[in-house]
């Protein structure tokens, strides 16, 4: 699922192409795809212009004038495809966006788990998944004070017992982070996948802090992670993938210490560390 950089970089990659434009109608091929229903597509969209994309954690947010915003999350295959002139559908085309200057924004997705929905500004307020968002890392403002509050190491929330993995990739606490970007952030501060919460130290909680904002950058500048799906609005894939420190390096020495990079395996979800690097006392690694 693309995270927080690839949502980013598809913002940076499409705005230039869309702000400014007037949509000139809707073509849905998959109704599916849609929140609340078609119909309310085809009747506001022609004639409103975007005025500017934005990105609140996984979600690509559309301003259009009247106050109205077209929302998507790309959720496990989706892209956001811009063309310059009228551009035959390729494979699993289920929206495409046609502009009064003759370009075309086409949503493709292969799994069919992406999704949008038409809202005004108050209706997007109220979208279940976007209300509950965790604060942005990658805000300057974003510490170990705000991270350890979202912790919930005050009595509420996930609490001591949580393994800091899991406790990371929900989007309440934190937004836009997800398994590439969440073993990226401990490796880089030394905190091993299965420490619980409630354990540690204020310096390693401060340190997560700044490797979470440090790795969501790094992967902004080098365009996102592919691995298979994931391009940008150009069709272009990212490059992070080069840079990556431990995600799907199994086996392969890590880059400080030389000892072999592991995979734990945990309830269905891999776990990627560096043993050496990433000490954890309580379990075997």
């Amino acid at each position: 699922m693309p995270e927080l950089p690839e949502v980013e970089t598809l913002r940076r990659s499409l705005e230039p192409c869309l702000k400014g434009q007037v949509i000139a109608g809707a073509r849905i091929l998959n109704p599916a795809v849609l929140l609340p229903g078609p119909e309310l597509y085809q009747e506001l969209l022609p004639g409103r212009s975007v005025e500017e994309l934005r990105r609140r954690g996984k979600y690509l947010i559309m301003c259009l004038s009247g106050g109205w915003r077209l929302t998507a999350h790309l959720r496990m295959t989706g892209r956001l495809l811009w063309y310059d002139a009228a551009t035959s559908p390729g494979p699993h085309t289920h929206v495409i966006l046609d502009f009064q200057l003759g370009g075309q924004l086409h949503f493709q997705d292969f799994r069919r788990f992406g999704r949008w929905w038409l809202t005004d500004a108050a209706g997007l307020d109220s979208l279940s998944g976007l209300a509950a968002l965790g604060p942005e890392p990658i805000d300057p403002n974003f510490s170990g004070r705000v991270l350890r509050a979202r912790l919930g190491l005050d009595g509420k929330g996930w609490g001591g017992r949580a393994r800091i993995k899991n406790a990371l990739l929900d989007q309440k606490v934190i937004a836009g982070l997800g398994n590439i970007y969440a073993d990226e952030a401990l490796f880089a501060a030394g905190i091993h996948p299965l420490r619980t919460v409630g354990d540690l130290t204020d310096d390693e909680i401060e340190r997560l802090a700044a490797a979470c904002r440090q790795v969501l950058n790094d992967g902004i500048a080098h365009r996102g992670t592919t691995f298979r799906d994931y391009v940008d609005g150009q069709g272009q894939k990212g490059e992070h993938k080069n840079f990556l420190r431990v995600f799907q390096r199994e086996g392969e020495p890590c880059f400080q210490c030389g000892s072999p990079i592991r995979r734990i395996n945990v309830a269905g979800r891999s776990f990627f560390h560096c043993p050496a690097c990433q000490k954890n006392d309580q379990v075997t690694s």
